[in-house]
Order: C-alpha cells, then sequence, then structure tokens
C-alpha cells in the first residue's frame, strides 16, 4: 500500500490490513453480472421494497468492516432508486414510502429528529451496528443526521407523482404522502433561516455526524490551505442544487394538491428558489471557479472555502443552471471536474490532485467513487458536454470493471497501488467529529455497495447517450 496517504509528520496510531492481496475481489472475473448484483441489495421494511446501502460476499461475512451499511439508508436509498429506474419497478415508491413512515414528527436531540425532516439512517433495535453507536456516540435510532435526504426525497416523490399523482392520498401512518410533502417544506423553511440563507449542517447532537452531506467525515471540507472547515455554519455547493430542485418538486406537488396546508405559496416558493440560485452564486462563485463550500468565520463573515472538488459535479445534474443565461457557470463546472487535476485513471476524484489535503486513497479526501463520477456525467450529458461526458463516464465504467466487485470508492491513483485501498489508517487527531482521538483517513470500501452497482447499470443502460467516441 502507499504512503502516499500518510502525510509527512503525520502519526499513525493504528494501521491494519483488512483485504488480502489473495482475496477474489481484486480479480474482476470475480465481478457478478449487474442482473445478479441487484437482487443482493433489495429487501423489505413491512410492505415496501428498499435497497439496503451495501450487502457484502459471502467470503466477507465475518470482516467488520465489510458489513457496515447493510440497512435502510435516506440518501441512498433515493440515490440508488434513481439510479435504477425501470430496472426494478417500484422500488422508488417504496422507498418514498418506506422513508415517509420514519419521517420526523418532534425535536429530539439524540437523533436529531426534527419535523418533516427524512431519516438518514434506519436500523433495528436489534442491529449490532445500532447497539454498537448508541453505546458510543449516543445516536437514537432512526437517526436523521443529514440535510439531503429531504431535499432528494421531495424531488424523488415529484417525479413519482407524474406517473402516477394519485399516490399523494397513499396514506402512510395515517398521514398522505401530500401532507408529508408539506411538512419536508416545511422542514426546509426552518432549515433555512440562517446568517447564510442556506441549509447548513448545525447537528444538535454534539456526537453525530460533522458535515450533514454526502461527504461527511469529519475531514472532508477544508480550505486551500488545508485548515478543516467548523462543524456548525457549514453550507456545501452541491445542497444549493438539491435544494433548488427540492423547492421546485414542492411547487409541483402543491400543483397537484393546492388545498393541503402548505407553508408557502408556489410564487412564493419560486421567489426562494430564485433567491438559493443567487445565493450559491454570490457565496461560492470566486469569478472563475466555484468553491466547494461557504461557512463563517471566526468574525462572523461568510468565507468560501476555495478547493476544487467533486461536489460542484452534483449542480450539472440538478435543473439550477437550465437555461442558456446560466452557461458560464456550468461550463466552469465541465471544465474543472475533466481537467486532470480532478478527473483521474479511476473517475473524478473528491479532492484536487494539488491540494495539500489530498491523499489518493482518502474516504472523501482524493478517492474516486463512482456514483459520484456518474452524476456529473449525467449532468455533461444534460449540458450538452458529450465529450467530455464520455471522459468521465468512460474512466469510471473501465476502474469498475478493473475489479471483481462495485466498490463503494477507488484509489484515485490507480493502478499505481491497486484499484482500492486494502487496509485501515487511522492518525493522531479527531478530524472525523466523534471525539474518539483519531481520524481514519482511509478504509477499505464496502465491495458491494449500493450506489456503486446502480450507477453502473444506468451506465450499461444509457451507453448510447455517452459512448460515441
Amino acid at each position: 500500500m502507499a504512503d502516499s496517504d500518510v502525510k509527512l509528520g503525520e502519526r499513525v496510531l493504528d494501521r491494519r490490513m483488512v483485504l488480502s492481496p489473495g482475496d477474489p475481489v481484486f480479480d474482476p472475473r470475480f465481478r457478478p453480472s449487474i442482473e445478479t448484483a441487484i437482487p443482493w441489495l433489495l429487501s423489505y421494511r413491512g410492505s415496501w421494497l428498499v435497497p439496503y446501502a451495501s450487502v457484502s460476499f459471502d467470503h466477507h461475512s465475518g470482516i467488520e468492516e465489510q458489513n457496515l451499511y447493510r440497512c435502510l439508508f435516506g440518501r441512498d436509498s433515493l440515490i440508488i432508486a434513481d439510479f435504477l429506474g425501470s430496472r426494478v419497478p417500484g422500488l422508488n415508491l417504496g422507498v418514498i414510502c418506506a422513508l415517509a413512515e420514519n419521517q420526523g414528527d418532534t425535536f429530539n436531540s439524540q437523533s436529531e429528529e426534527e419535523r418533516g425532516r427524512i431519516p438518514h439512517e434506519v436500523r433495528d433495535k436489534k442491529d449490532a451496528r445500532a447497539i454498537e453507536i448508541s453505546q458510543s456516540e449516543g445516536w437514537k435510532f432512526p437517526y436523521y443526521g443529514s440535510i439531503d435526504a429531504t431535499l432528494l426525497w421531495l424531488k424523488a416523490l415529484a417525479k413519482e407523482t407524474h406517473d402516477d399523482p394519485g399516490i399523494l392520498d397513499l396514506k402512510i401512518n395515517s398521514k398522505s404522502l401530500a401532507e408529508r410533502a408539506a411538512f419536508a417544506t416545511q422542514w426546509i423553511l426552518y432549515r433555512l433561516e440562517t446568517p447564510s440563507g442556506l441549509i447548513e449542517t448545525a447537528r444538535s447532537n454534539p456526537n453525530g455526524i460533522k458535515n450533514q452531506v454526502w461527504k461527511d467525515s469529519g475531514d472532508s471540507y477544508m480550505h486551500n490551505d488545508g485548515r478543516i472547515a467548523g462543524s456548525s455554519s457549514l453550507a456545501s455547493i452541491e445542497t444549493c442544487g438539491e435544494l433548488f430542485d427540492a423547492l421546485k418538486a414542492a411547487i409541483h406537488i402543491q400543483s397537484l394538491r393546492p388545498y393541503m396546508d402548505w407553508p408557502m405559496g408556489p410564487r412564493e416558493l419560486n421567489d426562494l428558489a430564485e433567491t438559493i440560485r443567487t445565493r450559491l452564486i454570490s457565496l461560492m462563485w470566486l469569478g472563475d471557479r466555484f468553491s466547494m463550500a461557504t461557512e463563517r468565520d471566526a468574525k462572523g463573515f461568510q468565507t468560501p472555502l476555495d478547493s476544487q472538488a467533486s461536489n460542484q459535479g452534483r449542480l450539472l445534474d440538478s435543473a439550477i443552471f437550465d437555461g442558456p443565461e446560466w452557461n458560464p457557470y456550468s461550463l466552469a463546472i465541465a471544465e474543472a471536474i475533466t481537467d486532470t487535476q480532478l478527473l483521474g485513471p479511476a473517475g473524478l476524484r473528491t479532492l484536487s490532485r494539488n491540494h495539500p489535503s489530498y491523499r489518493p486513497g482518502g474516504y472523501h479526501t482524493g478517492s474516486a467513487w463512482p456514483f459520484d463520477g456518474m452524476f456529473a456525467g449525467r449532468g455533461l450529458l444534460r449540458h450538452g458536454f458529450t465529450q467530455k461526458a464520455t471522459a468521465l463516464i468512460g474512466a469510471t465504467v473501465s476502474a469498475i470493471e478493473s475489479i471483481g466487485g462495485f466498490p463503494e470508492l477507488m484509489r484515485s491513483d490507480a493502478p499505481l497501488y491497486g484499484w482500492v485501498t486494502s487496509e485501515v489508517i487511522d492518525i493522531e487527531g479527531a478530524a472525523d467529529g466523534f471525539g474518539n482521538g483519531f481520524n481514519r483517513i482511509c478504509q477499505p470500501p464496502q465491495m458491494i455497495q449500493g450506489w456503486t452497482v446502480a450507477a453502473y447499470a444506468w451506465a450499461k443502460d444509457h451507453r448510447q447517450s455517452w459512448n460515441r467516441w
């Protein structure tokens, strides 16, 4: 394994091999077909068909690090259902309803539940991982520590109504999906009451997730000099796109059920969506590039995190920059995410390789996540950057096909030190935000990750749209 993941002066507390060199997952011939892998991910919560975030190969059943996410995650399940589309009929509705059953109804600091909020992680009380986290970190399940699950849920619900508006009358625990959409909209308005005018990642449980977005490890947001961002006022760039889409989704749902008790009318919601776009440009556009986030400094001033990262690619998969008047911004993003500093042999790097915090195998600090690259590639296609999409999606697909599974993330210096990290590396420091005295900078990926399976399936199903050169 490369020592490029450990920087000069860092003190390693633990370094151990998890995936042995002889493991068949390193042989691409071992990779199951998509038709085999998809059913492995599926399960039922009550009567609702849902995907788990990850499952393990049989020969990994005894490896703790390969069995971390075998449950329903809000963010993950919505993304998986989105990518799989019509491959699994009923999956999108199943995810929407299963998450609606656990939608927040009150405030609880331990679980970070808030009224209208969609859960981040749904685990049964007897789940071994739930017991472990509850005892060590004081969480309560369902746990609600994510911003984007609620935003993605509204968008998914609106999309589902295009085929069947009647689902809005479906009762989930005595409340219709339309009512629950209104509750989710109210939650958005509540969380927008911030100095930045954006949804920030403030947590109510001091031992909860620090960065309550996809890049949720504690060291995943940093300034261009490597300083790690604070924890209470961070607003991530991709959240702006998700927020814009969620507000537009709320407008659509309200048009179908205008008689519900909506917290804001469609015209006001549309104005708010436009304001979000304005705030994004005001706070994160640096004249020729976007920052990855914004936070307030010690004096209360908004400060952009001027680091080039993959997050901006998600804006292209959103409607936030649809229209010719926004072309300069979409072009800047397209150029950035296909520059060699971000685009590598394994796909889209989470962090630019010229950044002082870059680690080729870092969890959110340099590695390449296939689903993240596929989101960006899909966005490139949306905005007509077909050749760039071909380069990005092609690299991502080739990387997946170079290994015997569907890994959560891949090394961005592959294949120099292999396609995936096979060991755990903990260094001194508490950047992960859990207060346990160490920072886990690298860990092996889950080798059957749901959104990697789904993203790969999407690429296969849409090959004609991107594989033109």
